[in-house]
């Protein structure tokens, strides 16, 4: 059996141990990532792919050897079992490139491009325990010579002396169909108090084929008399349904959330949205959704605006917007 082969193992028939409590911090800035969603179809997943960072820390993750061959994602699928991993775990290439500095080894395990947006996952392994928990990469990455930002982390502790995680950023705002140049090359880890955990010097170059994916333009307003925004543009991918918008917000107050439906009865809550200040009182966004059925063919968006205090970005006022449809055919 090769190391794609175990992405089909049962692991249900695993016996595992029991999980120590793990903690997870998220943080937040302009945007709020989705929350649990409630629905017929009892959809429960944390985006891999909203601007958050995700800490999980756990003493050991389970017992039997099998489970240390298993490939990185589905040992985050046992700590955090949600359909976008899953995604990952069908259609990731296996990478197995090692790089060694100042005593820490990583492996860049699996990657996987869906058109628009990259995830890779990884194993680091240090010559020493390491015994606090880690939370974020200052790294540079880049895409086709183009520099990116991270837009998420997930790093789990499997052991001392073990870490195992995944990273995830946006190459693109247009589907790309060709192979892309990925370079990675991360300088520092961070621990939840922003101290530094691990330094090194280590750089992993590899080439991605993208999985099918699709864009068309929009022109679909929405608002009252005091907001006017339109969406003008979806992407489809296997990974992530990406909705773009623009109108009039002020990026330092306002945060555009949605409430969401779909024609098959699933129910998104409390969705977030990136935003970017394209000018006085106005902004260009998008919102990142993992739809889990291709059955779905409508998204009925409710849309609120968050007013927030401009320096806590506590909630001061929600304003409810009228109901759009938007169709995903």
């Amino acid at each position: 059996m090769n190391e794609k082969d175990f992405i089909k193992i049962d692991i249900d028939k695993i016996e595992p141990v029991e999980l120590s409590d793990w903690e997870k911090k998220i943080i937040e800035k302009r945007i709020l990532h989705a929350s649990k969603k409630r629905s017929n179809k009892k959809i429960k997943w944390i985006s891999a792919i909203a601007m958050t960072t995700l800490i999980v820390t756990s003493s050991k993750i389970w017992l039997p050897a099998v489970a240390d061959r298993l490939p990185i994602v589905q040992q985050l699928i046992q700590v955090n079992d949600n359909p976008q991993l899953q995604v990952f775990s069908d259609y990731a290439t296996i990478i197995n490139q090692k790089d060694e500095s100042n005593g820490s080894t990583i492996e860049l395990a699996e990657a996987f491009f869906d058109g628009s947006i990259i995830s890779i996952s990884y194993e680091m392994k240090h010559d020493k325990p390491m015994y606090r928990n880690p939370l974020f990469w200052m790294d540079h990455l880049e895409v086709n010579g183009n520099t990116l930002s991270t837009l998420s982390q997930q790093i789990i502790r499997k052991d001392d002396y073990t870490w195992i995680g995944m990273f995830t950023a946006r190459v693109s705002d247009e589907v790309i169909d060709e192979t892309i140049n990925v370079q990675w090359s991360p300088k520092e880890l961070k621990g939840i108090d922003s101290t530094t955990l691990v330094e090194g010097d280590w750089n992993y170059q590899l080439k991605l084929t993208p999985t099918k994916a699709n864009s068309k333009k929009l022109n679909i307003p929405f608002g009252d008399e005091q907001y006017q925004l339109v969406y003008n543009k979806i992407t489809m991918g296997k990974y992530a349904t990406t909705l773009y918008f623009e109108g009039n917000l002020d990026w330092d107050t306002e945060v555009l959330m949605l409430d969401i439906k779909d024609n098959r009865g699933n129910v998104y809550e409390n969705v977030g949205t990136s935003s970017f200040k394209s000018g006085p009182g106005r902004v260009n966004g998008y919102t990142e959704l993992f739809v889990p059925d291709t059955d779905i063919q409508t998204l009925i968006i409710s849309p609120t605006i968050r007013v927030v205090d401009e320096k806590t970005l506590a909630a001061k006022e929600l304003i409810p917007l009228p109901t759009i449809k938007i169709s995903l055919e």
